[in-house]
């Protein structure tokens, strides 16, 4: 797939938007913005040759995934944001913008369609006209938002399994339990280091005017939310995964004391039929006409009372 690259600048107020070969008018404008679909070698050299931009941060560009950070280079600064998009199995698919701003120009490169963007890009002229700081903080902002769905749908999935298995715990639960936990620990891996992100970025107050600064510093808000979001919902599947662990044990000592219980019936019914089996000549029962009828008997008689003994205690 070849590069897409958008550009849009400002132009007597308005915007204006073209292809790469766009980026000249772009440069010259007092606000520009740059997006990049499918990132080529190619197309990066072009496009930093013309922002000035740094080589190991174009590196990086090129190369998916990222962890999320921010460095500056001489009035340039880079940042990686990830967010994620979808739960798949045991894998989040995570969406990763990787972005150059400076006063006049911001520059963003991703690898798949990216629909924070898209919504940004429906109306460039609400944050274009305000500076690259508010573009910049729209797209991360929305970001941000896009992952309080997907925790919610784990949160609310994970309620559900502790709800199942504080009735009936299966092994397929605790399949699926473990799958949850795996994917809450991906995520806040991959968000964990963003708000080390915006708080060296809000620090950069020569491109970061001060009120787009409290707006970063809500949307490390949205951050924190999504943080103890995480931190709660692994807390609930630590519960889950208890809860599981109790259940099965109880069933286990629920079977350990039926079969105890039938164990010690059979105790004295053994003993009986193992003194009666020794067939000694002189053993009185042997000649006994009833005999048999009468040892069956008394057998019978001993399993009911020890069953209505087990019983009143609460045993059976």
């Amino acid at each position: 797939m070849s590069a897409e690259v958008t550009v849009r600048w400002l132009d007597d107020g308005q915007v204006r938007a073209g292809g790469i070969e766009s980026l000249e008018a772009a440069v010259a404008a007092e606000s520009a913005w740059v997006d990049v679909l499918a990132p080529d070698q190619g197309t990066m050299a072009k496009i930093a040759s013309v922002f000035g931009l740094h080589p190991l941060a174009v590196e990086d560009t090129l190369h998916f995934p990222q962890r999320p950070k921010i460095d500056a280079y001489d009035g340039t600064l880079f940042l990686i944001w990830i967010a994620p998009t979808e739960v798949i199995d045991d894998d989040v698919r995570m969406q990763e913008i990787d972005a150059f701003m400076t006063r006049q120009a911001l520059v963003t490169v991703h690898r798949e369609p990216c629909p924070s963007i898209d919504r940004v890009a429906e109306e460039p002229q609400l944050y274009m006209t305000r500076g690259t700081d508010w573009t910049l903080h729209a797209i991360i902002d929305r970001l941000t938002d896009s992952a309080f769905p997907l925790v919610d749908a784990i949160g609310g999935r994970l309620e559900d399994i502790e709800d199942v298995m504080l009735e009936e715990a299966s092994h397929e639960h605790l399949e699926e339990l473990h799958r949850l936990r795996r994917v809450l620990l991906t995520v806040h891996r991959a968000m964990g280091p963003e708000r080390d992100v915006l708080r060296e970025l809000a620090r950069q107050r020569d491109l970061v005017s001060e009120e787009a600064y409290h707006y970063f510093t809500d949307v490390g808000d949205h951050l924190a939310r999504v943080e103890d979001a995480l931190d709660t919902y692994r807390e609930v599947a630590s519960s889950a995964m208890d809860i599981y662990l109790s259940s099965v044990s109880n069933r286990t000592n629920a079977i350990m004391k039926q079969l105890t219980v039938v164990a010690t019936i059979f105790m004295p019914l053994t003993l009986i039929s193992g003194i009666y089996g020794m067939n000694f000549r002189y053993l009185p029962e042997l000649q006994w006409r009833y005999g048999y009828f009468g040892v069956l008997v008394g057998m019978s008689g001993i399993v009911a009372v020890m069953l209505l003994f087990f019983k009143r205690r609460g045993w059976w």
